[in-house]
């Protein structure tokens, strides 16, 4: 039996579309400290550090010399994730539950310092592919294609996730993006890359998150309101693009039955409370719904038009506003957990739903490959 961990603290900056006054690893410090504070602990309880980042975007070979110091590692065991801030959770846990380590800080950020769209070019083969110019967007406009083709799924039911997201994201206070917008609005911006409009993609938002995660015993000293980690795991897919079906998340779904066993979840639609998921553009959503199988291939539209998602349906996924209204790039799947535990905890604030004793976080990375190809599933639970 895999050993308890827990979540014990949680710490967000304020989340912008850039910030000329801090660097990434100021946001890093800032985000350490109020989970620090979150978790009633200073820098000297921890017992080891991970930080995530992708130097190509940070802009700096070997990032981490900065953000492990900003983290708290100074004379700390301190690891480097290059992936989401969700990977480097994965890693924390991992050391925790060796029973090496009682308390773990984790750090991810997002910044505007650089583009995310030119830097992603060089995640693509260096001599076929990186000549021809892709990126990160274009990789997830051939993924939402090749969806909408298998599927016959239209703009407008795509559309219908912005308007749920933003609406969402409207009421809280912790949302980069607090503007409700139409499904009118969102058919009328601009064209970015078939089947993608400008509105469909999420923002590029500047800020911070940092997690503390701890052992059980740990974790039962620290806090009075630990929220247990049940159920983890993570898949990769291919790296090329030809290589693997675009039209389907195999990744997740394979994270996903992992995950439901470990947490002894047999009907993840009907036993869990909400989903914070990566909804890297509005299609992806619908794709993330399939592929944690709360909705049959194809059916994915249909679930969202039932309000099965919506804040009062069966199961409400992004009630905090999720990637389209809060987006850090390399530190949104890490978010998108650190909202879950928020609601588990009863924290959430405005955004907080009445029914959160076991909800699901999932984050992708955006930096390891083209089309989503990276993703980690979290069953989180209070008690």
């Amino acid at each position: 039996m895999t050993p308890r961990v827990a979540i014990v603290g949680i710490g967000q900056t304020a989340l912008s579309a850039a910030d000329d006054e801090h660097l990434y690893h100021e946001l890093d410090y800032e985000a350490a400290r109020r989970a620090l504070t979150d978790a009633g602990l200073d820098r000297g309880d921890l017992d080891t550090v991970v930080c995530s980042g992708w130097d190509a975007v940070d802009g700096r070979t070997i990032s981490d010399m900065h953000t492990a110091m900003s983290a708290g590692g100074y004379l700390k065991d301190s690891a480097h994730v290059g992936e989401d801030g969700v990977m480097a959770l994965a890693y924390a846990f991992m050391r925790i539950a060796s029973g090496l380590f009682d308390v773990a800080m984790v750090t991810g950020h997002g910044h505007a310092e650089s583009s995310f769209e030119i830097i992603s070019n060089v995640v693509f083969d260096p001599l076929f592919s990186r000549p021809l110019g892709p990126s990160h967007l274009v990789s997830l406009a051939l993924q939402a294609g090749a969806y909408v083709q298998k599927h016959g799924i239209s703009e407008e039911q795509a559309s219908a996730v912005v308007v749920k997201n933003r609406d969402n994201g409207a009421g809280n206070a912790r949302a980069h993006l607090r503007q409700p917008v139409s499904r009118e609005e969102v058919l009328a911006s601009d064209p970015v890359c078939y089947p993608l409009r400008a509105l469909h993609c999420p923002p590029q938002s500047v800020g911070g998150v940092a997690i503390v995660l701890a052992s059980e015993d740990a974790a039962r000293r620290i806090s009075a309101k630990p929220v247990w980690i049940s159920g983890i795991s993570w898949a990769i897919d291919s790296y090329d693009l030809g290589s693997k079906e675009l039209g389907r998340l195999g990744s997740l779904a394979a994270a996903a039955q992992r995950t439901y066993r470990m947490a002894g979840i047999s009907d993840p639609l009907n036993e869990l409370d909400l989903a914070e998921v990566h909804e890297i553009t509005a299609f992806h959503e619908l794709m993330i719904y399939e592929a944690l199988g709360l909705a049959p291939e194809g059916g994915g539209a249909r679930l969202m038009e039932d309000g099965v998602t919506a804040p009062g349906g069966a199961l409400p996924v992004n009630p905090s506003g999720g990637v389209l209204s809060s987006n850090l790039y390399g530190a949104s799947g890490l978010l998108r957990v650190a909202e879950a535990a928020f609601q588990v905890r009863g924290d959430a604030g405005p955004v907080q739903l009445a029914e959160a004793r076991r909800v699901l976080a999932h984050g992708m990375s955006a930096p390891s490959g083209a089309a989503a190809p990276t993703d980690c599933v979290l069953i989180l639970e209070g008690g």
